[in-house]
């Protein structure tokens, strides 16, 4: 397929079988880069969530994933306040997070979705206490994605120019690391056409984006 950039999201983690990773690591234009749907990590939460499954491979899939594909980027998301999770569940929650250092995280808060199986179930928790566990989840997983950018940090990468700031003709575009919508960006100075995959070194990075310049000494797309 005549597609420069390929980029799996929602990796249902089962779906992940040795073929599949061998698949994505002989396809050079299938970015290695999995969008994996963890949910929790407890297996209590997990079963309450119908995915009594998971609880005993969500380890192991990471681990199996880092291992064969050292230069993955990993992405997932976590529901935290599902009905009945103690501070027990939570805390396990966050010893995963910090275990397995995702380069990209969301956490939502959990929405009670009338006609749905969770909307009836017993111990509902308060809004305080769901905002403040997807927070405490945010602050620690902020200084990892800070650590997996900066990675990247004196490095020539492809990026994808997808805008130009009119008044600082700024281009804004991204990397293979970044996801549209979900993920960061990268800010750039130099010129190069809207839509084009140009190579850059990068001179920063935050948690969220990198910066840097048009790498003149390569060719671009």
């Amino acid at each position: 397929v005549n597609i420069p950039w390929i980029r799996m999201h929602y990796a249902y983690p089962t779906g992940l079988t040795p073929k599949v990773i061998v698949a994505i690591q002989e396809t050079p234009n299938i970015l290695p880069y999995l969008d994996l749907p963890l949910q929790h990590s407890h297996p209590q939460i997990l079963r309450a969530m119908n995915r009594p499954w998971q609880g005993q491979v969500n380890d192991n899939i990471v681990e199996k994933i880092k291992a064969a594909m050292p230069n993955a980027v990993l992405r997932t998301t976590f529901i935290v306040g599902f009905p009945g999770e103690t501070e027990e569940h939570h805390t396990h929650l966050v010893k995963f997070v910090k275990r397995h250092e995702f380069d990209h995280v969301g956490v939502f808060t959990f929405s009670p979705e009338e006609g749905t199986p969770a909307y009836t179930l017993p111990n509902q928790l308060p809004k305080a206490v769901m905002d403040a566990r997807r927070e405490e989840i945010m602050q620690v997983q902020q200084p990892i994605s800070e650590k997996q950018n900066q990675k990247s940090v004196g490095q020539v990468v492809d990026v994808l120019i997808e805008q130009e700031n009119p008044q600082t003709g700024q281009l804004i575009g991204r990397s293979s690391r970044f996801s549209p919508e979900v993920d960061g960006l990268v800010y750039l100075q130099g010129k190069a056409r809207l839509g084009s995959i140009v190579p850059a070194m990068i001179t920063d990075a935050d948690i969220y984006d990198l910066y840097g310049n048009l790498d003149l000494s390569q060719s671009s797309n």
